[in-house]
């Protein structure tokens, strides 16, 4: 009996040390980028830069430290609809923009494990006149 409660400890105390240590409240970001487009990459402001005749102005809050999280999204702007997201339970929120000169503001509150914090990113819509912007 004693063999085995410290075979047990002992994989749990490897399980323990090789775990890699969580990430805390407070590291998240928040940006956003617009497709069709060719930046990947969450941006704060983040523009438009192919033609389209409406756009995806995709948010996304980053780094998240686990599970747990509830979302409250707010925009205005020129929102054509919401594409996907935007729930209490999602960490994005895409919206549908015209091809036209506009700016999308968004601002989401995400609360996880009583602790609660407020981010807000910018999408600026340039308008293309054909293949250039007007």
């Amino acid at each position: 009996m004693t063999l085995l409660a410290a075979c047990v400890l002992a994989a749990t105390a490897g399980a323990i040390v090789s775990a890699s240590p969580a990430q805390a409240f407070g590291g998240e970001t928040f940006g956003c980028r617009v497709a069709p487009g060719v930046i990947l990459t969450w941006e704060n402001p983040c523009y438009n830069n192919r033609p389209a005749s409406v756009y995806n102005a995709g948010f996304s809050v980053n780094n998240l430290s686990g599970d747990g999280y509830t979302f409250s999204w707010s925009y205005s702007g020129p929102v054509l609809y919401v594409v996907a997201g935007c729930t209490p339970t999602a960490s994005s929120c895409g919206l549908a923009v015209a091809n036209s000169d506009a700016l999308i503001y968004v601002t989401v509150t995400y609360s996880q494990g009583g602790q609660t914090a407020t981010q807000s990113a910018i999408a600026a819509i340039r308008q293309y006149c054909g293949s250039q912007l007007c």
